[in-house]
């Protein structure tokens, strides 16, 4: 009865940490979701249509909204008050740590988009202006398409660290050990 009885214990500790492990790997895939859709998908529907800037700017306002619901998510399940583990709790702030980079990439953007409109619109000639605008958009996309892999590659690393048990390792950008 006893070997029954521990049996039985074990088998909800197993359980137990795997529902846990998949709730540490949600911030993880929900970025990654983010990532694909609003920074792949939805833009590569957007070039082969007539509503390009329409369809970028929803894009981009549904991939805000986003990563306002992970900082939300990060600042709750950090409250003390919290029921959520001390695993689910770090692998939610490492997600916000790595969506900060998501917006310093739109910053980055921005401000190349910016830099190209002020030269641009310093041109007499208005095919001129067209065409500063033009490079200088490829320009500002090329920064936030390598923050965008690179993110993917780093969370396809912490998700599978995440179900497995593990924490996230101190910095967003560590490669090495555990002990480094």
């Amino acid at each position: 009865m006893l070997m029954l009885n521990s049996i039985s214990i074990d088998l909800n500790m197993e359980k137990k940490m795997e529902t846990e492990n998949k709730c540490a790997a949600y911030p993880h895939e929900f970025l990654m979701t983010n990532l694909s859709v609003f920074h792949l998908l939805v833009p590569f529907v957007a070039l082969s249509s007539n509503y390009t800037t329409i369809i970028l700017v929803i894009s981009f306002g549904a991939s805000i909204l986003s990563l306002l619901w992970i900082v939300k998510k990060a600042r709750i399940t950090c409250c003390t008050s919290s029921k959520d583990s001390p695993l689910i709790k770090a692998h939610w702030q490492q997600a916000w740590k790595r969506s900060k980079l998501l917006l310093i990439g739109y910053a980055i953007s921005v401000g190349v988009l910016l830099v190209g409109w002020f030269i641009a619109s310093s041109q007499a000639d208005p095919n001129m202006f067209d065409i500063l605008l033009a490079v200088f958009s490829w320009l500002a996309v090329i920064p936030l398409v390598f923050i965008v892999f690179g993110l993917f590659v780093l969370s396809t690393a912490s998700s599978t660290r995440a179900k497995q048990g593990q924490f996230p390792r101190k910095s967003a950008f560590s490669l090495g050990s555990e002990t480094e």
